[in-house]
């Protein structure tokens, strides 16, 4: 390094911190396999940690039901997150959909594809998007999208990054859907889908501490 010029030995040492901060990122969100979070609390984790390798102005999940062939948003942070929580599509249909179906990441493509896809009339100020399918033992479960306001923002490095991510992420939010899942069955009559006894009790506890505190 010492005989090349002062900008490649530049390009060289971001190419490093940049690999370390890829490296750190994707330690991380494997640590939290272990955690018992919910779909929003492991998305709040996993977006904080790909926002120090990969740009977005917003980023979402998208689950998919297998019964009604549907992905619907179920976190959104950042620019019009707002309108992209409101996004439900069948597969095959907008980005997202185009991406459960063929199992490919898309980049650089149409935000307002999805909003169009899901019937919603507002408009976004995104302009490009870059959507990676979740695949966990062969099982897709959904995609992880990352948007940007500047049109053709995203390279295949990027592609690069969130698909080793998503690799990471997958087996995450998986562990997530099944942590909501057993609370939820933990809570609810299986007979009747009524909240049981434990839950009444929950609640209970929950009021009887804001009336403390209040």
């Amino acid at each position: 390094l010492v005989d090349e010029p002062s900008s490649v030995r530049t390009n060289v040492f971001q190419d490093i911190a940049l690999a370390h901060r890829e490296i750190y990122a994707l330690y991380e969100i494997a640590q939290a396999m272990g955690s018992s979070l919910g779909v929003s609390d492991t998305m709040a984790l996993i977006s904080s940690k790909l926002s120090n390798i990969v740009p977005f102005s917003c980023c979402a999940l998208f689950l998919y039901n297998d019964e009604s062939e549907t992905l619907r948003c179920r976190f959104a942070t950042g620019i019009d997150a707002e309108v992209i929580q409101q996004v439900s599509v069948k597969s095959g249909l907008g980005l997202t959909g185009w991406v459960a179906r063929n199992r490919r990441t898309l980049v650089n493509a149409r935000p307002s594809a999805d909003l169009e896809a899901a019937g919603i009339s507002a408009t976004t100020s995104l302009q490009s998007a870059l959507v990676c399918p979740l695949v966990f033992n062969e099982r897709f479960i959904g995609t992880l999208s990352v948007y940007h306001i500047d049109a053709g923002c995203y390279t295949d490095d990027h592609r690069r990054l969130l698909d080793r991510v998503c690799e990471q992420a997958a087996a995450v939010i998986y562990n997530s859907i099944v942590f909501e899942q057993t609370q939820e069955d933990s809570l609810t009559d299986p007979l009747t889908s009524l909240p049981n006894r434990r839950s009444m009790f929950a609640h209970l506890a929950r009021e009887l501490v804001r009336a403390e505190r209040l």
